[in-house]
């Protein structure tokens, strides 16, 4: 209807082109349901091992992950699929991964979220010592900046990690070296069952930039465009020489640390506001609608596509094989980072 339309919202003063904001809502759409269909899976014992819910969360990881070009390099954690998949990694491939079977990232040796792409698209494997990926972070920002390259590194963790020494180390090293680098805190308000105040005694985690000399900024992890523009803002100042950010993005995760913890240690009416009025999902498939770019016809095909491309991806991953203790030794890797091998193994083809 156009009474629904926003007509302050004119195509020039959009922040992306409506072909954008579309795709970015599909992404957004897309980690919701996985998450949901994963815990799922996990609770009636289809899934192997553990599951880490980001729900809540995905507007910090697609807003994120928006803004990096396919040549910057991502840092995730256990709970950032919802960037990875947004960065370019494979749904297929990521499914198998989860099942451990063959054709997934790391050809079934780990399971789970313990997932990376560095030669295919430049995404580092989730390692369970958080922050670790932090000083990786930098050493390849270094790298960038001694090849004259205008690539960044982007970094994720979670308020947690603020806590532990590689976390400073990290921040402190980026800012001597002025490096390309941005650092974006997940603060999901629990460090496991620790709530912020027992964490840490500033007010905010982003006033933390100020001890390096780094600028700091504190957003809505529950409006996409909010957590896109800044590290957008913050990938342009590093590209230009302008050294490393760091970036605050509050939300909640609405499940607990993984799929066994039942979260009691949250209060409900705090959920609840989250879920009412921070859900990155809803508000930004509600602005899009305002603005006249998508309908609801529109958001139902999303729907639809999104569930027969799950549906897909996990018959792709149940019908790879396991993996051999040959396999261990099989295959050369290639230019563009992927494997080969043996045709009839994983589906027959010769690079997953």
């Amino acid at each position: 209807m156009a009474t629904d339309i926003d007509p302050a919202m004119t195509q020039q003063s959009r922040p992306l082109p409506d072909e954008r904001l579309k795709d970015m809502l599909g992404m957004l759409m897309l980690c919701r349901y996985f998450d949901e269909r994963m815990e799922a899976l996990y609770r009636q014992g289809r899934l192997p091992g553990a599951f880490y819910s980001g729900r809540g969360q995905e507007g910090t990881h697609v807003g994120a992950a928006s803004a990096l070009r396919a040549d910057d390099s991502l840092f995730p954690t256990h709970r950032d699929l919802s960037a990875q998949l947004t960065k370019g990694l494979d749904l297929n491939r990521v499914m198998a991964q989860y099942w451990g079977r063959i054709d997934g990232y790391l050809r079934g040796r780990d399971g789970n979220s313990h997932i990376g792409d560095w030669y295919g698209n430049r995404t580092f494997a989730v390692m369970s010592h958080l922050p670790i990926a932090y000083p990786v972070a930098c050493g390849a920002a270094l790298a960038y900046k001694r090849a004259g390259d205008d690539r960044i590194a982007l970094a994720i963790c979670g308020d947690g990690s603020t806590s532990n020494g590689r976390w400073h180390e990290a921040l402190n090293m980026s800012a001597v070296f002025q490096l390309p680098v941005v650092w974006v805190v997940n603060n999901n308000q629990f460090a496991y069952s620790a709530p912020n105040p027992v964490e840490f005694h500033t007010a905010t985690i982003a006033e933390k930039a100020a001890a390096y000399g780094m600028p700091g900024v504190r957003v809505d992890g529950g409006e996409v465009l909010e957590v896109f523009e800044a590290v957008q803002e913050a990938a342009e100042r590093a590209r230009s020489g302008g050294g490393p950010s760091l970036i605050e993005s509050v939300s909640l995760r609405w499940r607990g640390h993984a799929g066994h913890d039942p979260a009691k240690y949250m209060a409900p009416e705090l959920l609840e506001e989250y879920m009412t009025l921070h859900d990155p999902v809803k508000n930004f498939r509600e602005e899009l609608l305002s603005w006249g770019i998508v309908t609801k016809d529109d958001i139902d095909a999303m729907s639809e596509r999104i569930a027969a491309d799950f549906e897909a991806a996990h018959s792709y991953a149940l019908a790879s094989p396991f993996p051999e203790p040959g396999d261990a030794f099989l295959g050369n890797w290639t230019e563009d980072g992927y494997w080969t091998r043996e045709p009839g193994r994983g589906g027959g083809t010769e690079s997953p």
